[in-house]
Parts: structure tokens; sequence; C-alpha cells
């Protein structure tokens, strides 16, 4: 088949993908020396926190979707640099 190459809207969404799915990889990784999980906006009104010792079912399930979703992005992100898969629009 046609060889494709990384340009630069691939190589731009690529680094963003990586700091983002590892970023949430990092949260997650954190999350299992401190015991809880933040969750929701960062503002003025606070954040939420699900504790994995008080509130176990919701830790788990935000850690496998911030875990599933971290690894979905770097995934994506090593696909845009192999030329395998096409950059998201850009408008």
């Amino acid at each position: 088949g046609p060889v494709m190459t990384a340009g630069p809207v691939a190589l731009v969404q690529a680094a963003f993908f990586l700091v983002f799915g590892f970023g949430l990889l990092s949260i997650c990784y954190q999350s299992l020396s401190k015991g809880s999980l933040p969750c929701g906006p960062n503002g003025l009104k606070g954040r939420v926190e699900f504790s994995r010792r008080d509130q176990p079912f919701l830790y788990w399930m935000m850690f496998a979707v911030y875990g599933a979703g971290g690894l979905w992005l770097i995934a994506y992100a090593l696909r845009l640099l192999s030329g395998t898969t096409t950059p998201l629009p850009v408008r």
C-alpha cells in the first residue's frame, strides 16, 4: 500500500495526545499510593475525589476509565507517528 508520512499536523497532535495520555496514566499511578483519585474540574468549587477506602467501586471505575483513556491516547499518538492513521481534521 501507499506509504504515509507523519506531517506537521500529525506531529502536533501526536505530541498533544502523548502528553495527555501519559498524564492520565501518571494520575492513576499516583492514586495508588495516595489512595484517592481526583475527578472533575479543579476550580473554585474544589473537586470530587473518589477514595479507594470509602468508595472502592467509583475509585476503580474511574481508575479503569483514566487508564483506558491514557492507553488509547498513547496508542493513537504512536499510530499517528508511524503514519498508520490519519490525523484528526483541523478547521
